[in-house]
């Protein structure tokens, strides 16, 4: 028992204890390399808590001075700022190149982000819950969005994809019921599942010319995939063309605005959770060449 409440006591020490290397003008860092001079923005005193402790407009410089050494910020950590409801705007420097999973989830009170251009990636669950953010650009330099990376942004009324990115992840803007249309940039090779489902605002769903793996074809507001001929993304204006052989997991999960469907007769598998949740829908034709569903 003795030796059961020390470890318990050394625990608890370890996670009330100091959380980071050192902070400057109110930020906390970790040291990355001291040999490369680089620091990671981190979470202040407490570990993984849900401390509100930074609040307003926060600006992630390019480099802090410390103990006269000059640290380049290269990433933010894991859970930096989640939680902080009180955040509401931040400017990412160009040094960073990687935004760690959970590193704003939560923040309610976020307005604005301005990623800066030496960002390589998004983690998992970035901005999952910012639902007052309204906008957001990724700039050019991103190439992967990661799982649910901006779900549940519900404020969030456009984005824009750039041209390199190449994987839009699991559940990335699920349930963005605010976001009205998405263009998919012919760079994109991977879209993970549900990546739009639950955005009950989409009217509009295009894939770039020129993308050698997905199209939009016949103006149907719609992600298909080439090669298999499968839709596996709709909104509720969408049509589906007579070309489509299938449609995928999950393809209108969630899409409560869609009152009607006419499944052409070319299609003839329809996959796990195709249509779920789909409450609004009071009327589907589902063809003879359905062999499963």
């Amino acid at each position: 028992m003795k030796k059961c409440l020390l470890l318990l006591c050394l625990l608890l020490s370890s996670v009330s204890g100091r959380a980071h290397d050192f902070g400057v003008d109110g930020i906390c860092y970790n040291i990355i390399s001291q040999d490369d001079l680089t620091v990671s923005v981190t979470y202040p005193n407490g570990g993984f808590t849900w401390y509100s402790e930074y609040t307003g407009n926060v600006t992630i410089p390019e480099s802090v001075t410390y103990k006269g050494n000059t640290y380049r910020v290269t990433s933010i950590g894991s859970y930096a700022f989640s939680g902080c409801t009180g955040l509401t705007s931040v400017i990412i420097g160009n040094s960073v190149t990687s935004i760690g999973s959970y590193a704003f989830q939560g923040c309610s009170g976020l307005t604005s982000v301005d990623i800066g251009d030496g960002v390589t990636s998004i983690g998992s669950y970035a901005f999952q819950g910012c639902t007052g953010l309204t906008s957001v650009t990724i700039p050019n330099s991103v190439t992967e969005i990661g799982e649910s990376a901006f779900s549940g942004c519900t404020g969030l009324t456009s984005v824009t994809i750039p041209n390199s990115v190449t994987e839009i992840s699991y559940y990335a803007f699920k349930s963005c019921t605010g976001l009205t249309s998405v263009t998919i940039p012919n760079s994109v090779t991977k879209i993970r599942g549900s990546a739009f489902s639950g955005c009950t605002g989409l009217e509009q769903m295009r894939v770039e010319a020129g993308n050698t793996t997905y199209d939009s074809r016949e103006n149907c507001n719609a992600i298909i995939e080439t090669a298999s001929n499968s839709l596996i993304a709709g909104c509720k204006n969408t049509v589906i063309p007579y070309s489509v052989t299938s449609i995928g997991n999950s393809a209108f999960e969630g899409c409560t605005g869609l009152t009607s469907v006419t499944i052409p007769n070319s299609v003839t598998k329809i996959y796990f959770e195709a249509f779920k949740s789909c409450t609004g829908l009071t009327s589907v034709t589902i063809p003879n060449s359905v062999t499963e569903i």
